[in-house]
Formats: C-alpha cells, structure tokens, sequence
C-alpha cells in the first residue's frame, strides 16, 4: 500500500503494462484511453477495476491534473473487497465514484460502437457507388476483395441491457443511494462488485470494438486512399482541370472507324444533318419519323463494321465504346455533361467477371467467338433452324448450310439482325418515336439515375431471388452408376444472361427462356442500359414472364393440361372456369372479368400483373390476391428468407408454409439416406447432393 502523487500529463500506467494494483484516486482526474477516445475518473474511482489481476493494462492512465492516489495490491478480484472494508468511511463515497465511472465508460463504449457502425456504412455506402464514381472520374474500376472479409460490427453481448438500466438508475438516485451504501461496508461491497462486473464487460467490449476499428482500418486504407483520389480527379474534372479529351466530329470519326464507304458516309450523314433541323426531334410527323426510319435502317450496318473493327483493335479509342455501348454518334444531339457522363461510363466500363451482365458489343463477341449460339430470330426459330429453312426454300445448298454454321460473321450478322435490331426497338419502348442513336430528346431523367451498371442490375434480381428462391433452378437429376445411384431429382440454378442495349427506354424483354433446345441452358433477357421506368417493377415482372414461359417449355405440349399439374395448367384452369370457382366470391369474380378483359384474355400477362402483386405486395405481408390465386403461386414459386418470418403467422400462408415444408423434408430423405451410405462406406459426399440439401432448407 502507498500514497503516490503524479503530476500533471504523467502517464500512471501504460496499455500493456503489468497490472498489480487497485488505486483509489483520491484528488484530480485520471483520463482513461484507448486509440482515439477516452473518459476522465475522478476522485473516489477506483484505477484497475476495469483490468483483470495479473494480466495487461486494456487501457492507458494519464494524469489530467495533479493526481494523489492510494494504492492496494491486486492479484484477485477478492481484493476490491478488501479496499472497501479498510476504507470504510469513504467506502459509500467510492462505490458513488465506481457507479459513476461504469456509465462514463459505456457512453464511451456507445461512442466507439457507433463509429464501428459508421465506418462500415459508410464503406457499404462507398463500395455501392465506386462504380458510378469511377465513370465520373474517367477510370477503369479497381478489385478490391479484401473488402469481402470485413463483416457488420455485430454486437459482442458483453453489456447487457438490464445492467445498464440498472447502473444508470442508480447513478440518477445517487443521492437516495448514498444513504444505502452508508449502512455498512458490505453492502458497499455488493453494489461494487456488481458494478465491477459490468465495468468489466464495458471494458471487453470496448476493446473489441477497437480491435475491430483497427482491423477496419488496415483492410480498407487502400480502397479508402482510392476513393479520396477518384473523388479529387472528380472535382477537378467538373472544374475543367481534368476534363475528357474533345469530342468534337464524332460521326466523322466514328464512319472512318467503321470504314463506310465514302458515298454511303455521306448518305447517313446527309439524313443526319436533315434530322438535326427539326426543332422539335421528339415529334411524331411522317417527315421525321420517315426520317428516323431510314437512320435506323442504316445505323446496324455501320454498327456492324465498327464492331468487327473493334473485335481486331486493341487500344479501342473511347468514342468508339461510347458508340458501342450507348449508340452516341454525334456531339451536336447531347448536352456537354451528357457527354462527360457517358465518356466517363465507357471508360470505366469492366466485364462482368461472372459473364451474365453483358453490354451489346461484349454480347456480340460471345456470339464472334462461338461461346454461344446466335438467338432466335422473330419467327421463334434459332440460327441451325434458320439455316435448315434456307435450305429447304432453295436459298442455299446443304454444303453451304453447314460451313454457315461455323461461320462468325454470318453468326454475327444474324444476331444483329434479330437481337440487336428488334431488342433496340423494344426496350425503347416508344416503337414508333425509336431512334437508335443517343439523343437528349430522349433522355427524360438523369444519366446516372437510370444508368444500369452490373452491380444495380445484380442487384436488382438478388432482390427477386431472396424472395422467389426457386425462380432460376432447374429439374436435374444426379446419377452415379459406380455407387449405386441410379437417379436422384435434383435441382441446379442457372442464372440468365442479362443483355443491355444501347438505349434509353423503359421496357425490359425476355427474347427466350432457354438456348435451343437444351433445359439447363441459361436464359436471355434484354435491358436498356439506361432504365426510364421503375427497376424493380420492371425485374419482377420480367421475372414473372420468365416463370410462366419457363413452365411452357419444360411442359411442351401438356402446358395447360390439368392432368400433368403445372404452374401455367393450373393458372390456365384458373382463369378459364373461374365463374364456377366456389372459392371465389363475387366481388373477386368481377375483379378477374375485368383484369382479363383489360389483358385481352391473355393468361399469361394475367399471371405477371398477380406475380409483380404476390412479390411487391404479398412476400411484405400486405396481401392483395384472392385465395386460389395465393395457393396457386406459393406452390409453384415458394417464398423464402424475411418474406417467409413475416408471413409465418399469418392464417393465410400458415397451412401453405406448412405444406411446402413436408415436401421439402420429404424430398430430403432420399438424399440423406445416400449420404449416409456415403459416410458408412467413406465416400467422398458428392457436391450435387449436399447443394441441393442447401436448396431443400431454403
């Protein structure tokens, strides 16, 4: 025991030190620190009660003033028992002191806590709009995956939330309690005890969250020094510090780069200069819509050219991807920041590293390079059986058929001419005001705001795929003949291509739900790379139509035959004897006479309108369809996840959930039972069973 006095900025015992005593402050005020915050103790705190015995200083003690304090050896926690009843007299004066210190040291606790969650939202925050900042500033994006190590700073569940009520209301009373603690040094001893107790877990905690913070620190200094770089060249760039280079003569530059013919050049440009007078372009006369017509006419061919340059150049300039990408063709019909908004997106465009989100040039190239085949034309007929048609009209002979096959600029001139020509039409929205090249006339809303990036469009169908889990697998089956196992139903996801085309528009369009014939093959569906229409409405329904086409193919000719039950069987039956339905009442009757007379008796745009309800609607509790419908849907296209927990207690989904999940565990038992077998006999488990156990708990 010793009386010792510390001057003033004295640090009295540094982080990591040796703890050996308890120390009464009996003048001044200690600061007690860790990294960046701290809490001053005053007289009557106890220094250590926050330590363990015999381990290290959590906390670094420093002299704020002149400090006396008395010190007691500490080797156990029975010690502070022992303080307090050789202190009796000011032992009420130092448990008022210990109470007070404990809520001094969970506001810091609050404090460093809701920095830990600051800094993570913020980086949340910042790696959602990197890609956005990266266009603004005119560079390619950068990988940063140590950034998927870093987790949300759960709580730790060291304080508990009774304790701090509890030690908040007892420095509130301090006044009333004081009389307590003056009723003997043993009470004094349980109230201090207690309080050491949730000083101790304050102080774990605190450290956590500091370790955390530091461990925060060291993986995101990279990514943050970037952002802070990006956001300067930014600023400069609006200033005209660092703006993008002139882009003055585009469509002569991009004619050469496409190397059109000198008379052919001067055609587009001559309807180009004739479009350019009109002062209103977003008219709807014959003169300019004949004049729109015959661009468009001419704008895939040089489309074309430029694009199987491009395939051969390996330093493609950036007004060529603002071509490829966005359709631009001329500075004159775009606003300046227009211009540097879209320079900026070409440049710092990447390639999905998953190959599902595709650009129209980065689509095209697939089909180049033969790493997919060619999509289906209007006439619902893929390129083998466009070619075989050719045949048979006389049009080519089987030898060139089957050199047409392999060829890739034939490949290429079919998918642009299909694909690209009708998708550039349709995702326009507007068929008869379509323009293929990028004019403001038809900008209605802010380039960044519709702008469709992989990570929003990624987004966009995680959103559907949380909800609706079910939505991309497909029917498969697992066999393996050298175990014993013949067939087992499983189920594989096979996530669609999403094809973005170089246009503002506001529909998006499934062109085909597998490739050829093939049911494990992905889907195609088509996005204008700047939406002018909800994003999420426009996914759901999207995925609505994918759902009921998806049904057709894999029912073919049993689509709407109710003896083979189905999705689009069931819907179809619905719909057809829905005045006979005795689970319906009549107000619901007359709603779906009206919904079919509005959809021209089109089921399955029926289906889509009560799909977009049961995701928008329904999965959040707010229930909009009719019975029938309901059981119809959560069938086929299970809910999971937090729509699931918020529909569990409800009477209408109850017996449904109920239902979904005795299939789901029945499906289960096959599956187990073989790994069981597998395990008995030491074999490998195979990856395709434990997946689709994951799918079967979904």
């Amino acid at each position: 025991m010793a009386l010792e006095k510390w001057q003033e900025n004295k640090v009295l015992h540094e982080a990591g030190s040796h703890v050996q005593a308890l120390e009464i402050v009996l003048s001044g005020v200690v600061e007690v620190t860790i990294g960046r915050y701290s809490v001053s103790l005053g007289a009557g705190c106890i220094l250590g009660i926050t330590e363990q015995p015999g381990k290290e200083y959590r906390f670094t003690y420093m002299a704020k003033s002149e400090v006396t304090t008395y010190s007691y050896p500490y080797t156990k926690k029975d010690d502070l028992e022992k303080l307090l009843h050789a202190n009796q007299k000011i032992a009420p004066t130092i448990t008022s002191a210990v109470i007070r210190g404990g809520m001094e040291l969970y506001r810091m606790d609050e404090r460093i806590a809701a920095e830990a969650r600051g800094q993570y939202t913020k980086l949340h925050q910042d790696r959602k709009a990197y890609s956005m900042l990266c266009a603004d500033a005119g560079e390619q994006p950068k990988d940063f995956p140590e950034l998927d190590t870093i987790k949300a700073p759960a709580p730790f569940g060291k304080v508990s939330h009774w304790q701090v009520a509890f030690f908040d209301k007892l420095q509130e009373c301090d006044g009333t309690m004081r009389g307590i603690y003056e009723m003997g040094s043993d009470l004094c001893s349980g109230f201090a005890y207690m309080a050491a107790d949730y000083i101790d877990r304050i102080g774990k905690e605190i450290v956590k969250y500091h370790e955390y913070l530091q461990e925060f620190s060291r993986i995101s200094a990279a990514f943050n020094m970037h952002i802070s770089a990006l956001k300067s060249k930014k600023s400069a760039m609006e200033q005209g510090d660092g703006a993008m280079p002139p882009l003055e003569h585009l469509l002569d530059r991009i004619l050469m780069y496409a190397q059109v013919e000198p008379e052919q050049a001067q055609e587009f440009k001559a309807l180009m200069a004739s479009y350019k007078k009109f002062s209103d372009r977003g008219a709807s006369s014959d003169d300019i819509r004949s004049i729109r017509r015959k661009i468009a006419k001419e704008f895939y061919p040089i489309y074309e050219g430029a694009f199987l340059h491009y395939l051969k150049d390996p330093a493609v300039p950036p007004e060529t991807m603002m071509f490829l990408m966005f359709g631009v063709m001329d500075e004159e019909l775009l606003k300046e920041e227009q211009l540097r908004r879209l320079y900026g997106f070409a440049v710092a465009h990447r390639k999905d590293p998953d190959g599902r989100i595709l650009t129209i040039p980065e689509w095209l190239e697939k089909i180049y390079r033969l790493e997919v085949d060619p999509s289906r034309n209007e006439f619902d007929m893929d390129y083998p059986s466009y070619l075989r048609d050719c045949r048979m009209n006389g049009d080519i002979t089987e030898q060139q058929e089957q050199s047409l096959l392999g060829d890739r600029e034939h490949r290429l001139h079919f998918e642009i001419n299909n694909l690209f020509t009708l998708g550039n039409r349709m995702t326009f929205g507007r068929i008869s005001s379509f323009f293929p090249v990028m004019d403001d006339v038809n900008i209605l809303t802010p380039l960044d705001r519709g702008y469709m990036s992989q990570q929003v469009v990624r987004e966009a169908f995680g959103s559907v795929r949380e909800c609706d889990y079910s939505i991309f697998y497909r029917n498969d089956v697992y066999s393996n003949p050298d175990q014993n196992v013949t067939q087992i139903p499983i189920h594989k996801e096979v996530l669609p291509y999403v094809i973005l085309m170089p246009n503002v528009g506001n529909r998006c369009i499934l062109w085909q739900e597998i490739e050829g014939k093939k049911r494990t093959s992905p889907g195609r569906m088509l996005m204008p790379i700047f939406l002018a229409a909800d994003l999420m409405d426009s996914v759901v329904r999207l995925c609505g139509e994918f759902r009921w086409e998806m049904c057709k193919t894999e029912q073919g000719v049993h689509w709407n035959d109710l003896s083979d039950p189905s999705l689009t069987a069931e819907y179809s039956d619905y719909l057809q004897f829905y005045k006979k339905n005795s689970m319906l009442s009549g107000d619901y009757k007359e709603r779906i006479k009206r919904q079919l007379q509005k959809m021209n008796n089109n089921f399955k745009n029926v289906f889509v309108v009560d799909y977009h309800s049961y995701m928008k609607f329904e999965s959040k509790g707010a229930l909009r369809l009719n019975k029938v419908t309901r059981e119809i849907l959560f069938k086929y296209c299970p809910l999971s996840g937090e729509s699931l927990n918020i529909l569990g207690s409800n009477p209408q989904y109850e017996q449904l959930i109920a239902k979904h999940r005795n299939h789901q565990n029945q499906a289960q038992r096959p599956i187990i039972v073989t790994i069981k077998r597998f395990d008995k006999e030491q074999i490998p488990r195979p990856k395709e069973l434990m997946d689709e156990i994951e799918y079967l708990k979904l």
